[in-house]
């Protein structure tokens, strides 16, 4: 008797995610130097906003070529993962995404090299993969992700920058930071230096979730607390993205703002 042994296939999502995403000028910038891109798979999706920094031009392609490649980078993760028809573990999700912002940073800077008008470009990046029950982020800067559940909206991320640092020593306050001027100020970003230094943080996910990503440009002007009762609304994802990008317009939007924001929502039963 000829006896077949059978790889399992991988269990149902527990989950399934929608998206949504703005990117806008603002009131004061000419031009627009934030990217953001989404990418929603089976397996693995992935969402990744940057922020360029580097003046007129500059700026904006650094945070094109820093989306693109870590997009497709984590693209290339997610197929490999798809042959095994298995889950992938959480540990080659966070070596997937240190990998990607690695390539990434040495684009920007080989970039910066061959090109004078671009000497000088970096972004700073927050780069989050979504998979199965969990999400996983990456950051360089002060591009940040929040989750907001049951009415209360947590910071995922901790700014790489000098006011947070001084923050975190205790020799300034949260309130007197805030009102320094000097937030912009960042301690690491893509392309200022050989090897990009990303934060992983990795979070379990639950039915009603919402994720947002933004750059500075919101949360300069937006306080928590407005963040989280625009994202209480019932407003669709893309209303509720237009709004924040409204509201940090109204407040003077004197930078550009970006947002992505994710829902999690219960996956479909399977049919009968």
């Amino acid at each position: 008797m000829l006896l077949r042994f059978c790889r399992p296939s991988p269990p149902r999502p527990q989950w399934r995610y929608a998206f949504a995403q703005r990117t806008d000028p603002g009131m004061v910038r000419p031009n627009n130097e934030d990217a953001v891109h989404i990418e929603v798979d089976t397996v693995w999706s992935v969402a990744v906003l940057a922020d360029g920094m580097g003046g007129y031009r500059a700026g904006e392609v650094a945070s094109a070529l820093a989306v693109q490649c870590i997009t497709q980078s984590l693209q290339h993760s997610a197929l490999k993962s798809a042959k095994k028809s298995q889950p992938p573990r959480m540990a080659v999700v966070h070596r997937a995404l240190e990998h990607c912002v690695q390539a990434a940073n040495t684009s920007v800077r080989a970039h910066a090299r061959e090109h004078a008008d671009c000497q000088g470009m970096g972004a700073t990046v927050v780069a989050a993969v979504f998979v199965q029950d969990r999400l996983v982020l990456a950051h360089l800067g002060d591009s940040r992700a929040y989750l907001w559940r049951g009415e209360t909206l947590t910071q995922l991320t901790s700014d790489h920058s000098w006011l947070q640092e001084q923050i975190d020593a205790g020799q300034i306050s949260a309130d007197a930071a805030a009102q320094s001027g000097l937030g912009h100020l960042v301690t690491r970003a893509l392309g200022v230096a050989e090897r990009a230094r990303p934060t992983l943080h990795e979070q379990m996910l639950e039915a009603g979730d919402r994720i947002l990503l933004c750059s500075d440009g919101l949360s300069d002007l937006l306080t928590a607390g407005e963040i989280a009762a625009l994202l209480a609304t019932p407003e669709p994802l893309a209303r509720q993205a237009e709004q924040l990008i409204a509201r940090a317009n109204a407040l003077g939007g004197h930078d550009n703002i970006s947002v992505i924001l994710a829902s999690v929502e219960p996956a479909p039963a399977p049919a009968r």
